[in-house]
C-alpha cells in the first residue's frame, strides 16, 4: 500500500457470504435496448463509440 491508500474496513468476508433474495433481485432495473443504446463502447479505456444522449422528453417531461 502506498501512503495514501486506506485500508477497507467492510468486513469482505460476511459481505463474500451474502446470498441474494429474490427481492433484492427484483429491485434491480431491467437493461432494455434503450440502456444499451445510451451507452458509450469502449475497448479497454479507449472510446470506440459515444452512445444516444437522451432528447429532451427524456430529460425534462415537463418541457414537452
Amino acid at each position: 500500500m502506498s501512503g495514501d491508500e486506506r485500508p477497507i474496513r467492510s468486513d469482505l468476508a460476511r459481505i463474500d457470504a451474502h446470498e441474494i433474495t429474490a427481492e433484492e433481485y427484483a429491485e434491480i432495473p431491467e437493461l432494455d435496448d434503450a440502456f444499451f443504446q445510451r451507452a458509450d463502447l469502449y475497448e479497454g479505456d479507449r472510446l470506440i463509440r459515444r452512445g444516444r444522449r437522451p432528447d429532451e422528453s427524456e430529460t425534462h417531461p415537463e418541457r414537452v
